[in-house]
């Protein structure tokens, strides 16, 4: 044989020796690069936002003032029950003297409003924004002195971002332009007639429904009820288009939640005696129409006159509730006690099943937990709204 004539390597042989190396070199780097993340992100805490200021907890308690209050806005996140944040402080400057929050609602996912009760200083009534974080800077989006001119009780958002603001003997309407939206020259609900009537004394809450109609909660002696205006507010008999009286009396409408999704209206009932209907949580069957909203069958679903042989745990003088929609829970704000001045306030969580109203109604709630979400303490003193956001 030549040298020439040498036998060639087998060509693949020779491919797979080169190859080899190559694969090895690949697979070492491929070891050495971060692994891929995919895990999906953790979900967004989620708060219970709480205002602290003086609240109404049915005729004949004696709750917090302006002065006695805690007069804290704060969020308690709802993954632990623990308190997140104090967003603002109405002890200390900038506050003004006599500053109060008494309503707090979610304005988007950055900001949220609060509703300033004053008595003391002139003109200091007003709804402030700011942002969802401790020690937030505040800013007065509006102090308008003719639409803040009694007793500030509650906030509630409407539909389209206007805000519809409780001051006791009537409810005002402020659009996101900050302008008083009046009918003639009246406030936007005011002295409605029957089925309303009379209803000037003390206009505890509010509520928007999918429709646009107004729910507004009134508390008076033997004129307990609450009762549905149109969208366009009060101007002419018929606007307030149905109402409901309370179980007693005597028994004061305080809170409501609706439940959109099963059109279950939750009211809250409080007095000042643990008797029959007083202290009481009421689920109402609500049907809307484009026109109308019409009150159905009511099924009493908790009574403090059957603490504890019925119900283990014990719910008195109601200051404010709210439903959590997303996990089907309603956290409600109690007096710690039966005493009518009232000494201190607890936040409940309950589990919530709409499916049981009218079936078993002792088992529509249900306590999470045998102590409360959240204790009382020097935060609690009162619990005048709340509400869940981000």
């Amino acid at each position: 044989m030549g040298l020439f004539d040498r036998p060639r390597p087998n060509r693949t042989i020779l491919r797979f020796a080169v190859s080899l190396p190559l694969a090895t070199f690949f697979i070492s780097l491929s070891n050495c690069a971060p692994p891929e993340d995919d895990a999906p992100p953790a979900p967004a805490s989620r708060f219970l936002y709480v205002s602290s200021g003086a609240c109404f907890s049915g005729t004949g308690n004696t709750t917090f003032t302006n002065t006695t209050s805690s007069n804290l806005v704060y969020r308690i996140n709802l993954a632990n029950g623990v308190r997140d944040a104090v967003i603002a402080d109405y002890n200390a400057s900038p506050a003004q003297p006599g500053d109060s929050p008494v309503g707090v609602v979610s304005v988007d996912t950055d900001n949220i409003y609060v509703l300033v009760e004053n008595t003391t200083t002139v003109g200091a009534r007003r709804v402030e924004k700011m942002p969802k974080r401790a020690a937030s800077p505040r800013t007065t989006f509006t102090n308008n002195t003719a639409a803040l001119s009694a007793q500030l009780r509650s906030l509630s958002l409407l539909s389209n971002g206007d805000l519809l603001v409780s001051k006791s003997t009537a409810l005002e309407r402020i659009t996101t332009a900050n302008i008083r939206v009046l009918n003639g020259a009246n406030p936007y609900i005011s002295a409605p007639a029957a089925p309303c009537a009379t209803s000037t004394t003390l206009m505890t809450k509010t509520l928007s429904f999918n429709n646009q109609f107004m729910l507004f909660l009134h508390a008076a002696a033997a004129q307990n009820r609450f009762g549905f205006v149109r969208p366009i507010g009060y101007t002419t008999a018929g606007d307030c288009t149905v109402a409901q009286s309370a179980p007693n009396v005597n028994s004061s409408p305080v809170a409501a939640v609706y439940d959109s999704a099963n059109s279950k209206l939750i009211v809250a009932y409080a007095g000042n005696a643990a008797t029959t209907d007083l202290n009481s949580i009421y689920a109402y069957n609500i049907t809307e129409t484009a026109s109308a909203v019409t009150i159905g069958a009511a099924n009493k679903i908790y009574d403090a006159s059957l603490y504890p042989a019925t119900h283990p745990y014990l719910l008195y003088g109601i200051s404010d509730m709210t439903y959590d929609s997303v996990e089907q829970k309603i956290y409600i704000a109690t007096a710690n006690n039966t005493g009518t001045t009232i000494a201190n306030y607890t936040i409940e969580k309950f589990n919530y099943s709409p499916q049981m109203i009218g079936v078993s109604n002792t088992s529509v709630l249900t306590r999470s937990g045998s102590t409360p979400f959240y204790n009382y303490g020097s935060d609690t003193k009162c619990i005048a709204s709340m509400m869940i956001s981000n």
